[in-house]
């Protein structure tokens, strides 16, 4: 319903979450040749990169990063920060059940958010299958960052942010198929 509500233009609609990088990189698999060994040290660094973002489907990405733990402190100041920047239209954010989201530090902004049209919708527990910045997040540790990245802490944050910068016109994701079944679910109902 809320993407049905974005394609007719009642709304602007933004999926939000965390995610963290480090100097771990992803890979899930590699091919070699017979005989040849590859190896792949784990780096025992414990500096972390760690994110909000709030993402639109059609490529809009806005970021809020640190290097610390990510806390409700966090996420008010990144939505308040969210909430002066220009918007045409109500505006609503999807969020999981995480118990950063519902801090009762942001919970208390809730109110005044609303009635500057900023609302909020909060996926079933359990389900971030429903979460489109999850597939943003995955994109980024296994298909956008390579090896070369991970030659220092450096590097690696230079890559992670220039990939939130250029999200929606050198890194895209095509959303269409998801926007799709969600029309025809609505229109079979």
């Amino acid at each position: 319903m809320l993407i049905t509500l974005w394609l007719l233009g009642y709304i602007e609609l933004y999926f939000a979450d965390e995610s963290g990088f480090t100097m771990q990189p992803y890979v899930p698999y590699a091919w070699q040749k017979k005989g040849d060994t590859q190896r792949i040290f784990a780096r025992n660094n414990k500096k972390r990169l760690n994110v909000f973002g709030l993402m639109t489907l059609s490529g809009k990405l806005t970021v809020y990063h640190s290097e610390q733990s990510l806390d409700g402190q966090f996420i008010k100041n990144a939505l308040e920060d969210f909430a002066l920047k220009p918007h045409e239209k109500p505006y609503v954010i999807v969020l999981d059940n995480g118990p950063i989201h519902h801090a009762k530090i942001v919970k208390n902004e809730f109110d005044k958010w609303e009635k500057n049209q900023m609302s909020f919708f909060f996926l079933p527990t359990y389900s971030p299958h429903l979460n489109p910045i999850e597939i943003l997040w995955k994109s980024c540790k296994y298909r956008w960052l390579n090896k070369v990245n991970y030659k220092s802490w450096a590097t690696l944050k230079k890559a992670i942010v220039l990939i939130f910068k250029q999200f929606g016109t050198l890194y895209t994701i095509n959303f269409n198929e998801l926007i799709i079944k969600n029309i025809i679910k609505f229109n079979s109902a």
